[in-house]
C-alpha cells in the first residue's frame, strides 16, 4: 500500500461489511500512506497502526474519533522520537505510544539494513513479537 495503490482495499471492497471492525497498520512510508487512507475515507477504518513514522505530517487526524496506536523503537534512526513526537498534535488526543526498547527501523520489517537506521540492540524476533503483542492488545 505504500505510496501507490494505498486505496486498493477499497477499490477491491475489501471494507464493504458494516458487520466487521476494520483495523489499518502500516510502517514507516506504509504508515504515512495508511494515515492518508483514513484521512480521506472517514468510517472506513476502526482503528489505526502506525509503525515507526513521523506520520501523519500533512494530514491531520485529531479530529477523528478513533483509535490510534503509534509503536516506534528506542534504536530507531529513520523515524526518531523527537520526530514522531513533533507531529503528535495530528493525532487524536487520546492517540497510544508504545516505544519498543531496543528496537530500530528495519527490524520492524523484513529488508535488511536502512541508511540513516541505528543498530537494534534486541532480535528482530524479539522486536516483531513485542510488536506483534502491542498491536494485539491494542485490537482486542
Amino acid at each position: 500500500m505504500a505510496v501507490y495503490g494505498y486505496n486498493k482495499p477499497k477499490d477491491l471492497h475489501l471494507l464493504d461489511d458494516p458487520t466487521k471492525v476494520y483495523t489499518l497498520a502500516g510502517h514507516s512510508q506504509g504508515a504515512k500512506m495508511a494515515a492518508q487512507f483514513v484521512y480521506e475515507n472517514p468510517g472506513l477504518i476502526d482503528k489505526l497502526v502506525l509503525i515507526a513514522t513521523t506520520h501523519p505530517r500533512e494530514v491531520s487526524l485529531a479530529d477523528r474519533s478513533l483509535p490510534v496506536l503509534k509503536i516506534s523503537g528506542s534504536r530507531d534512526g529513520v523515524a526518531d522520537e523527537a520526530a514522531i513526537l513533533a507531529n503528535r498534535g495530528n493525532l487524536p488526543a487520546d492517540a497510544q505510544f508504545v516505544r519498543i526498547d531496543g528496537a530500530n527501523h528495519a527490524q520492524f520489517g523484513y529488508y535488511g539494513f536502512q541508511l540513516g537506521d541505528n543498530g537494534a540492540t534486541i532480535s528482530r524476533e524479539q522486536q516483531q513479537a513485542n510488536t506483534l503483542q502491542r498491536i494485539l492488545d491494542f485490537i482486542d
